[in-house]
C-alpha cells in the first residue's frame, strides 16, 4: 500500500491550529473542505486527538486564570481609590476638628464663666455609599452569555444549524459523532449540514447512519434527506430506492417523496 500524503500541504499545515481552536472563520472553512478530501489529514486528525485534547484543556485553563486575574485587577482599582480618598478625608476632618476646638477654647476663655456655652449636636454628614464598577453589557447580552455557558455541545451545534452557520455546526458535530457513535440526532444534523453546504457526497455517510439508528418520524426524516443526498450526488438508483420506501410506508414525507421522485424521473436531477 502506498504511503498516504497530504493533498495540499499549504492547507494541511493548519491541522494543529484547527485542533486547538485557533483558526479564523475563513481558515476553518478552508480546512474543513480540505479535510473532507484528504485521507492523510483525516487520519492525522484522529491520531492527534488525545494530545490536542490535553493541550486544549491546558490552554483553556491558562486563559481562564489570566481572565480571572485581569477581572480582579479591574475590580480592585476603585477600592484602592476609595481607600485613598477616605484616608485624605479623615486627615482633613481631623485638621478641621483641631482648628474648631482651638477656636472654641479661645472664645470660651475670652467670655469667662458667666454663661455656659450652648452646645448643639450636629449629625455627621451622610457619606455616599461607594458603587461598584458597572458592566458594559446589557441585561439581554448577559442573559444570552449565561445561557450559552450552560449549553451542551450538541445544543450549541443545533443553535448554529438553526442560524444557518453550517460550517460551525459541522465543526461542533464532528467530535460528537466520534465520541457518541450511537447519537442519531448528531449524525442527522451533521449530514444535513453537509447537504446545506452543497456537499452531498459527505452527507451520505452520516445520513445513512442516522437512518440505521433512528426510529419513527426521525427515521423517515433521515431517509428523505438521504434520498436528497443520493440524488444530488448523482446516485439516481439509490435515491429512487429510498424515495420508494418512503412512499410504500405511507410516511409523513410521502408527498415530498412523490414530488421528488417525479422530478428525478423527469429531469434526472433534484434541486
Amino acid at each position: 500500500m502506498s504511503e498516504l500524503r497530504c493533498t495540499d500541504p499549504r492547507v494541511g499545515q493548519l491541522l494543529p491550529r484547527y485542533e486547538l481552536g485557533m483558526l479564523e472563520d475563513s481558515e476553518r472553512e478552508a480546512f474543513l473542505d480540505h479535510l473532507a478530501q484528504c485521507d492523510f489529514c483525516h487520519a492525522e486528525l484522529y491520531a492527534l486527538e488525545p494530545v490536542t485534547d490535553l493541550l486544549r484543556a491546558k490552554r483553556e485553563a491558562a486563559l481562564a486564570v489570566r481572565e480571572r486575574a485581569s477581572r480582579a485587577k479591574r475590580l480592585l482599582w476603585p477600592l484602592h481609590l476609595l481607600a485613598h480618598l477616605e484616608r485624605r478625608r479623615v486627615a482633613w476632618a481631623a485638621a478641621i476638628l483641631i482648628a474648631a476646638s482651638a477656636t472654641l477654647v479661645a472664645v470660651l476663655w475670652s467670655r469667662g464663666p458667666e454663661k455656659p456655652p450652648e452646645v448643639t449636636s450636629t449629625a455627621p454628614p451622610q457619606r455616599p455609599s461607594p458603587s461598584g464598577p458597572k458592566s458594559s453589557l446589557s441585561p439581554q447580552e448577559i442573559a444570552r452569555l449565561r445561557s450559552a455557558e450552560t449549553r451542551t455541545p450538541f445544543e450549541s451545534a443545533l443553535s448554529a444549524y438553526e442560524k444557518g452557520d453550517f460550517v460551525r455546526a459541522i465543526e461542533l458535530l464532528m467530535p460528537i459523532v466520534r465520541l457518541e457513535p450511537e447519537n442519531a440526532e448528531a449524525h442527522f444534523y451533521l449530514g444535513a449540514s453537509w447537504l446545506q453546504l452543497g456537499r452531498p457526497q459527505e452527507a451520505i455517510g452520516p445520513l445513512r447512519r442516522a437512518v440505521q439508528l433512528s426510529v419513527g418520524v426521525e427515521r423517515e426524516r433521515s431517509r428523505y434527506h438521504l434520498a436528497l443526498a443520493y440524488a444530488r450526488a448523482g446516485q439516481r438508483e439509490e435515491a429512487l430506492r429510498e424515495l420508494e420506501m418512503l412512499i410504500a410506508e405511507n410516511s409523513v414525507y410521502r408527498r415530498d417523496a412523490e414530488q421528488t421522485r417525479r422530478q428525478l424521473l423527469r429531469s434526472g436531477m433534484v434541486k
